[in-house]
């Protein structure tokens, strides 16, 4: 059995410009075992490969997610840094089934992604506990932190970024997608997709950084059924929840964005009492990546030192 050609497009179309501006390509390499992380956080069920970028005197705490098919290391590669001279210190981990875990490749459910950023954040707050901590996520990563958030399980942050979230989902998600996504994930749930010959979009224009995702061996980009259908689930969570998001959030959207559409991104913003609106001129799918990324950085670490001040001075009059 297979799927109408018509349904196979619109599942392949999709899946390309949901996902392609979180990878680089379509070969899943075989990535070698991954040696004992030098940073791990305590997740859910086990501890997760983490990175930590330390601020010498900081005054704010950021717990940051990547994208499908990628790993903290990348995505936060030119960001943490930054953000670190500033004075925020910046953790952030390879989420279940992605990065240097050893279930690579295995789709762990939306639940389970939940489960491991409440836990990570609960943790980070016990450690930092007079400081301000923002969770941050990146494309599926933002899917999952609006999720988390709007569901009750991030008591311990103080805010949110979400930086072009997944939220392509409910009622702005057209049916026939979401009945490929379906049909494919009960026909042939292992299949990889790819938008050769489909659609063809550019995550951002800084060359060297996808070259490097190549290159990378943690690093995947087609995804399979299961994780697609699993990821338009996730996306229906997080614009059910967003609406019962009570802390400060800023969303970032890139004006030259080819991977997630503005639309249902801005809509699940203005349901947000609390939320910011920004739309980035210069900015790709990849906002901490791009050639333009430094504005970028500054302005999340603006924002972020902004909020830390006033729910330490909530009154300064």
């Amino acid at each position: 059995m297979s799927l109408r050609r018509g349904g196979q497009a619109s599942l392949v179309a999709l899946c390309s410009v949901l996902l392609a501006g979180c990878g680089a390509g379509h070969v899943v390499p075989a990535a070698p075992p991954a040696p004992p992380p030098d940073v791990a956080l305590p997740g859910a069920e086990r501890a997760l490969p983490a990175e930590l970028w330390a601020a010498e005197r900081p005054r704010a705490v950021i717990l940051g997610l990547h994208g499908f098919g990628d790993r903290a290391a990348t995505t936060f590669a030119q960001a943490g840094p930054f953000w670190a001279a500033q004075g925020i210190t910046v953790y952030a981990y390879d989420q279940r089934g992605f990065g240097r875990n050893p279930d690579r490749l295995t789709w762990p459910g939306a639940g389970a992604l939940i489960a491991d950023v409440a836990a990570v954040a609960a943790a980070l707050k016990a450690r930092h506990p007079d400081l301000p901590l923002y969770v941050l996520g990146a494309s599926m990563g933002g899917g999952v932190v609006l999720a988390a958030a709007g569901e009750g399980f991030l008591p311990a942050a103080d805010g949110f970024v979400l930086l072009a979230p997944a939220v392509w989902g409910g009622d702005s998600l057209p049916l026939p997608y979401r009945a490929s996504a379906w049909w494919a994930a009960q026909l042939f749930p292992d299949r990889r997709w790819t938008g050769d010959g489909v659609v063809v979009i550019r995550p951002t224009d800084n060359i060297e950084a996808l070259r490097a995702l190549v290159r990378d061996p943690y690093h995947f980009g087609a995804p399979s059924s299961r994780e697609f259908l699993g990821l338009v689930r996730l996306m229906d969570r997080a614009v059910s929840a967003a609406p019962s998001v009570d802390r400060p959030a800023l969303f970032l959207w890139g004006a030259r964005d080819e991977v997630v559409p503005e639309r249902p991104i801005a809509a699940v913003a203005a349901r947000i009492p609390s939320a910011e609106y920004t739309r980035v001129a210069t900015g790709w799918h990849m906002l901490l990546r791009d050639l333009e990324a430094r504005r970028v950085h500054g302005l999340i670490a603006d924002w972020v030192l902004d909020e830390g001040a006033a729910r330490d001075d909530p009154d300064p009059s």
